[in-house]
C-alpha cells in the first residue's frame, strides 16, 4: 500500500498535496482531519499521522471538490466512507468510524445526517 509519493513534474489533481508540493496522499486513504490551530493533522487509514500547515477550511475547500468528506464539527472533517454510525447520547453526537475512532459531532451537524 503506498502512502506517501514525492511529487512528480506534474500535479495529479485527485491526491491530497501538503508540505508546499512535496507530498502527497491519495483522498481514500484519509480517514479523518482535525484542526490543530492553524495547522491540519491527517489521519491516515494505516494510522499514520500527518500534519499540514494549511488550515482546515483551506483542506475543506480541496476535499469538497474530491467528494465523500464532510465537515462534521468545528475542529473534525471525516471521510464518509470510514462512517460506520453516528450514535446519539443525550446531547451528543458521536460518529463511529470503521477503523474504531470515535469522533464528536455537532448538534447542527448532526441534526443533516438524521435527516437525509
Amino acid at each position: 500500500m503506498r502512502k506517501f509519493f514525492i511529487k512528480p513534474s506534474y500535479c495529479d489533481p485527485r491526491m491530497i498535496w501538503f508540505d508546499h508540493g512535496k507530498t502527497c496522499v491519495q483522498p481514500d486513504e484519509v480517514v479523518y482531519l482535525s484542526s490543530l490551530e492553524n495547522y491540519t493533522e491527517f489521519h491516515l487509514k494505516c494510522g499514520k499521522k500527518v500534519v499540514s500547515s494549511r488550515t482546515l477550511g483551506v483542506h475543506e475547500k480541496q476535499l469538497v471538490e474530491k467528494g465523500h468528506f464532510a465537515r462534521i464539527h468545528r475542529k473534525f472533517m471525516l471521510n464518509l466512507q470510514y462512517l460506520k454510525r453516528i450514535e446519539s447520547i443525550g446531547e451528543e453526537h458521536i460518529a463511529h468510524l470503521t477503523t474504531g475512532d470515535k469522533i464528536v459531532v455537532s448538534r447542527r451537524k448532526a441534526r443533516t445526517f438524521f435527516h437525509q
